[in-house]
């Protein structure tokens, strides 16, 4: 995946969880490498009404060849 085309897909992912945002107390930004070695990143939405958690704005992509994934990470969401 390119540059401008992560960073378009990138801020779209942000763009749709602030938006999801009126409805849940939490929204972290998570990344992970999945069971075929490729780095993903997605939107979790913590409800504080009943607890539930909901991923959405999956983005997955194998890293370049002779480039490992980066550690598992969590970011929320500027206020």
């Amino acid at each position: 995946m390119t540059g401008p085309r992560r960073a378009g897909l990138a801020a779209s992912v942000v763009l749709g969880a602030l938006l999801l945002t009126g409805c849940a107390d939490k929204t972290e930004i998570i990344t992970w490498t999945d069971e075929h070695g490729r780095a993903c990143t997605g939107v979790v939405i913590n409800d504080g009404e009943d607890s539930d958690r909901e991923v959405t704005g999956i983005d997955c992509d194998y890293p370049p060849d002779g480039v490992q994934p980066g550690d598992e990470t969590t970011i929320p969401l500027p206020d």
